[in-house]
């Protein structure tokens, strides 16, 4: 049976394979650092230009991964918005965020690490303070509380920058949200 990280592993490799560059975020990171917690799906920050689409829907062949029409794919690798992978046989979701090129994404890709996430899986993954971050923007959209309680989890759990942490709160406009956990 196909797992999580098996579906990770093969879509990063894929990646790697053709020089896309990528960072795991959400919930699977969130646990790298955290607490090991149920989630649904995978979800990546990928840097896909327009000239790759055709490469992008090569690597995952139907037979394979659901991805979206080529008609698709261009239109949201221009918006810089967001789309799914679905792996066939197993069912499991990789969320293919698509890198919005601007300062805080530039820094996410260059504070990006190599980790092993399990023996044998080595991926690229956000730092826990862009984590955090994300968690933060998440909780003000939506105030889900799982947010705040994977952030408690990654800073009991790392040691985090919180210069970085307060200086992009403050640039993001996170500020409140953050003073919810370092309050």
């Amino acid at each position: 049976m196909v797992g999580m990280l098996d579906v990770l592993k093969d879509v990063t490799d894929r990646f790697g394979s053709k020089g896309i560059e990528y960072f795991l975020v959400g919930s699977m990171a969130a646990m790298y650092y955290g607490r090991p917690r149920f989630t649904q799906d995978i979800d990546l920050v990928v840097r896909i230009k327009a000239k790759q689409v055709v490469l992008f829907e090569k690597l995952f062949p139907l037979d394979q991964y659901y991805c979206p029409p080529d008609e698709v794919l261009k239109d949201e690798v221009s918006r810089k918005g967001s789309f799914n992978l679905i792996h066939q046989e197993s069912g499991i979701k990789v969320d293919i965020v698509l890198d919005k090129e601007t300062s805080f994404y530039a820094s996410e890709f260059q504070r990006k690490k190599k980790v092993e996430v399990a023996p044998g899986i080595e991926i690229f993954i956000a730092s826990p303070e862009d984590i955090i971050l994300k968690k933060l923007d998440y909780y003000r959209e939506g105030q889900s509380e799982k947010h705040l309680t994977d952030i408690r989890e990654i800073i009991m759990g790392t040691q985090v920058d919180e210069t970085y942490l307060r200086e992009w709160a403050s640039k993001l406009g996170l500020l409140k949200e953050w003073e919810k956990i370092d309050g």
